[in-house]
């Protein structure tokens, strides 16, 4: 087969167009035809492989080229600026926050004189009314991590906020909502902190102690803190006059004297002694509206036929 496959190639190589007679052929080289193998061979097979392959190849000669093309691409060159770009972005960012972390907070003080209220709008959401002889430290930017610092007393009124509200630091309290009213005096019986709740939550805490010493005050409740046992306390309120001083409403519904002259002393911040003890617990019902203290006075006088007099650093009832 071999020897045939060669004379046609060679005769082939020599004329373009011939034909071919194969009886001749084999006549010619004293060959028969059961000497020629038709059957297909393994060098056959695999050349048709290699032709199909090649058609292949050619066909997706693109997606070679770009296969080829993609090992050797410079991603640096492109992604490069792009990360210094998004890197230095971050850097900024990070620095700015950083400063305004470790910033130095400035503060505005304001100090009430004795006999004067006012009234500190710091937005839409968040007003303080800060009573007489009070003074308060409030940071310049409200949209800090900052608190707000009392000395004396002063009603809030919060409103709910996105904006991240102060909290508020009396005696070493701190006091923390998103939406209250509430009244604070860090000068109550000279020593004590009281807090009255007149609507919404209020969490309190003494940041000497550990925080799950927590306590959560809900509308109508009280909080006593007494800063020489370090202990907080949190009641029913029973005081309707707690606001007398926003207000300018006292209401004595069947009270005693004592009670009485604690309320007095808050309200117009001069100290009341009880010198006859048969008084202190005569009872009274009456109600003043923006009325000043000698007309208080003279209805205590009347109702319980004593005397009040003052040395110039008290009251006394007698």
């Amino acid at each position: 087969m071999k020897k045939i496959l060669n004379i046609f190639k060679n005769k082939k190589n020599k004329e373009k167009d011939f034909d071919i007679n194969i009886d001749n052929l084999l006549k010619d080289h004293n060959l028969s035809y059961s000497e020629i193998d038709f059957e297909k061979k393994d060098s056959d097979i695999l050349k048709s492989f290699n032709n199909l392959n090649s058609q292949i190849n050619k066909s997706s000669n693109y997606f070679n080229n770009l296969r080829s093309f993609i090992p050797y691409f410079n991603y640096k060159a492109v992604l490069k600026p792009a990360y210094t770009i998004v890197l230095t972005t971050i850097v900024i960012f990070v620095l700015i926050e950083f400063k305004k972390i470790n910033k130095d907070v400035e503060y505005a003080e304001i100090t009430v004189d004795k006999g004067e209220k006012i009234t500190l709008h710091l937005n839409d959401n968040f007003t303080i009314w800060l009573n007489s002889g009070s003074s308060i430290k409030i940071p310049m930017e409200l949209n800090r991590s900052s608190k707000i610092f009392l000395d004396g007393e002063a009603y809030f009124e919060i409103k709910n906020t996105n904006r991240k509200t102060p909290e508020i630091v009396a005696k070493n309290i701190i006091f923390k909502t998103t939406q209250a009213s509430f009244n604070i005096n860090s000068r109550y019986n000279n020593n004590q902190l009281v807090s009255n709740i007149k609507k919404g939550n209020v969490e309190i805490y003494n940041p000497s102690l550990p925080k799950s010493t927590k306590l959560t005050a809900k509308t109508d409740e009280r909080i006593t803190y007494n800063p020489i046992a370090e202990f907080i306390s949190i009641e029913k309120e029973n005081n309707i006059n707690y606001l007398a001083w926003k207000t300018g409403i006292l209401n004595f519904d069947n009270i005693s004297l004592n009670e009485v002259s604690e309320i007095i002393s808050s309200f117009y911040s001069i100290p009341v002694q009880i010198t006859n003890p048969d008084l202190k617990y005569k009872k009274i019902t009456a109600s003043f509206n923006n009325a000043d203290i000698d007309e208080i006075l003279e209805k205590l006088q009347i109702t319980f036929n004593c005397k009040i007099s003052g040395d110039g650093s008290k009251l006394i009832i007698n």
